[in-house]
């Protein structure tokens, strides 16, 4: 999984950059990750590289070393941690792209003696002394004279150069004085500064100030010419946070998220490897960065599950933050009204420093109202004391937030004759139904559908759209409000670039009522918000998956701390069909502890995470019987060894091809990793027919 290949150069090089060599009668591009001065004893004829692709290396030694770490803990390829590390122009492939170069004009010192043997005209002389000493050709061109630009070039005045295009993503705001800090704030910050090398969990509520907390340490890791990182979960919730640092500290901004292009990727990247000092500001990606010193790491929402990668290397953010927090000797900060149990569980065994905020900086708390859907009156999916909630913030101009939680609970299409639900040819699970497109969607692999005019079993004309989306909820309280300015934020209206700050930024300007999804839950911060609705609360706890409570117990703490952050008084309406269910009564109650002690206590039980390490393994196939012959094979060979294994078990197919899970739990972390290595490696060895994904610590068992 991990051979290296070695070849020969006749020009400089150096560890960390890419090279392209010959590889079986074709051209690839690698990547260096060994210089050796000389020549090593092989079997072999040691070929010729062919060219250097970079001047200067794109990995450094720490970045090095922390991709042996993630490859080493999450079981995977070395090379797949170094493509996941570089932006997608840089990935070691055939074929390089993505970059966007730009031509610069140099202007090269030139005698006076040597100006005048070349004959200016006094337009072109002043020309050539009004151009800086470098500028872009087209600027030059436009700015200036084009005809007379390219005569100066003729004559030898201006040299051409090829630079990598710039972007510039931030922009500097008015600098802010900063608040007055609590007395909860000074005793957390007390407590982080004065504390160990341990990780910080920082459990604050949600309107307790801990962004302020991560301003301080920044300003303090700042003035001593050390860099911040700063990890955010989700891309809507960058905007925000680029706003307010870019409005606090007259520093460098670089950001990393996925709605960047390949070309601004790459530019970021480049201004990173230059960069002395500043602030980063991104999601799961950013935790890649290379610093040149690194002086403080703060993770904001630890406990979401975007942090975990979902493709190979399957690392989690966590992980890479702590290797890299030891090996610059720096704070790391994990923040979140909500911890992962995790994490709690570790402070409390003292792995973790705990720092707790209990108090809001506005010292309310939003009253919590839990409605019995078994009971009330419901209005295209609204309850009707919801539905006289929105209509007192309209009257008094306030907003209202509304959550659907989409997790679990999807609209899709039913036929009313024959009860047929279409399904996703390649995936196996319903499609959704988007009415905008008139499409079918697999929320899955993303596969469109149209939509079928008969039912493909029964040939009839009767569907029904079964369940709510927010496509449709919008359509629903337009109906109820006409009046009001509704905004709808999903993955659907999400889709473009800078959609999320367009979207916050309409809403918090004259929106009256926000719709979204899990997105809507967390990190927002509008003090005119006093309203928070959360339909199907409960849906996601019919899921088959051990974290299903915690989920939404931190979904749901996450939405109600939006209302009631500012000088208004919130409220937020929970509509659920269990609303006696222990996560409902924690919500009500703002008690996160005693949450924890009941999961806790069915974790013990179950023996699943914090309690026991654990590891999915899932054979693919677009054969089922050959990808679960091959499950069942290794079951019987774990347990033959003494591995607490179990399975195997059939999921729902994906890219028309099937996959049979096993799971394997161990109290040693080692003894699981070794496990898994042994399985991949004489896989890799015996059945590359049959594909092998193993997830290290799960976040969730796949469907």
């Amino acid at each position: 999984m991990n051979r290296p290949f070695t070849y020969f150069c006749s020009f400089p090089i150096q560890k960390g950059c890419r090279i392209r060599v010959p590889f079986s009668h074709r051209i690839l591009m690698g990547l260096v990750i060994e210089v050796s001065e000389t020549k090593p004893e092989t079997s072999y004829e040691i070929l010729d590289a062919i060219e250097a692709v970079d001047e200067h290396p794109l990995l450094n030694g720490e970045l090095f070393d922390l991709a042996s770490e993630l490859s080493k803990d999450s079981v995977s390829s070395l090379m797949s941690v170094f493509k996941t590390m570089l932006p997608a122009a840089y990935k070691p492939a055939s074929k390089a792209g993505g970059e966007v170069f730009e031509t610069w004009l140099i202007k090269d010192p030139i005698p006076e003696d040597e100006l005048q043997r070349l004959k200016l005209t006094k337009k072109q002389k002043e020309i050539y002394e009004a151009l800086p000493l470098e500028i872009i050709r087209s600027k030059a061109r436009k700015e200036f004279s084009a005809s007379i630009i390219k005569t100066l070039e003729a004559k030898g005045l201006l040299r051409l150069e090829s630079k990598l295009k710039t972007y510039q993503l931030v922009h500097q705001k008015k600098l802010k004085q900063p608040p007055e800090l609590t007395e909860s704030q000074r005793m957390a910050l007390f407590a982080i500064e004065h504390g160990d090398h341990r990780p910080f969990l920082l459990h604050g509520v949600t309107g307790s100030g801990k962004t302020e907390i991560f301003f301080r340490l920044a300003q303090k890791a700042l003035e001593q010419k050390k860099s911040v990182l700063l990890l955010v979960p989700e891309i809507s919730l960058t905007p925000m946070m680029i706003e307010r640092v870019c409005s606090r500290f007259d520093v460098p901004v670089l950001v990393f998220h996925s709605r960047l292009t390949k070309a601004e990727m790459a530019s970021e990247y480049q201004k990173a490897l230059l960069m002395d000092y500043g602030i980063v500001i991104g999601t799961r990606k950013a935790v890649f960065t290379p610093f040149k010193n690194l002086g403080l790491i703060i993770m904001d929402e630890e406990h979401d599950s975007s942090y975990k990668q979902d493709n190979t290397p399957k690392y989690h953010t966590r992980d890479a933050a702590i290797f890299r927090a030891n090996y610059w000797h720096c704070p790391l900060i994990l923040a979140s009204a909500t911890p992962s149990l995790d994490s709690y569980a570790r402070a409390a065994r003292g792995i973790y420093q705990l720092v707790e905020m209990e108090r809001r900086i506005s010292n309310t708390v939003s009253s919590i109202h839990l409605i019995d859907m078994k009971s009330e009156r419901i209005i295209g999916g609204i309850s009707v004391p919801l539905i006289q909630q929105i209509q007192k913030r309209l009257e008094r101009k306030e907003k209202t937030i509304l959550l659907l939680n989409r997790r679990g609970f999807i609209p899709v299409m039913k036929c009313a004759s024959c009860q047929e639900v279409l399904l996703c040819e390649d995936c196996g699970i319903p499609l959704s139904y988007h009415k905008k497109e008139q499409a079918l969607v697999c929320h899955v692999c993303g596969r469109h559908y149209p939509v079928p005019e008969v039912c493909p079993n029964c040939h009839k004309r009767n569907w029904s759209v079964v369940g709510l989306g927010t496509e449709r909820l919008e359509e629903n309280v337009r109906d109820l409000f006409p009046q009001a300015k509704i905004v709808r934020m999903d993955a659907d209206s999400t889709r473009t670039k800078n959609a999320h700050e367009i979207l916050l930024n309409d809403f918090e300007a004259d929106g009256d009522i926000l719709i979204g999804t899990q997105m809507v839950a967390k990190g927002l911060d509008f003090e005119k918000v006093t309203l928070v609705g959360v339909l199907q609360a409960d849906a996601a706890l019919v899921r088959a998956d051990y974290r299903a409570a915690e989920t939404t117990y931190q979904m749901l703490e996450q939405a109600s701390g939006r209302a009631g952050r500012g000088r208004y008084p919130g409220e937020v309406y929970i509509q659920s069909y269990n609303p006696e269910h222990y996560v409902m009564q924690s919500i009500v109650h703002h008690n996160y502890l005693a949450f924890f002690k009941r999961e806790m206590n069915y974790r013990h039980l179950g023996t699943y995470p914090p309690y026991i390490y654990m590891a999915s393994l899932v054979f693919i196939h677009e054969d089922p019987t050959l990808a679960y012959s091959m499950a069942d094979q290794w079951v019987k060979t774990l347990r033959e060894q003494g591995v607490n294994v179990f399975g195997p078990l059939e999921l729902s197919m994906r890219q028309k091809k099937s996959r049979i899970r096993i799971l394997i739990k161990d109290k040693s972390i080692e003894n699981l990793r070794n496990t898994c290595w042994q399985v991949a490696k004489k896989h890799h060895e015996k059945s590359r027919q049959v594909k092998l994904e193993i997830n290290v610590n799960p976040m969730m068992l796949e469907e």
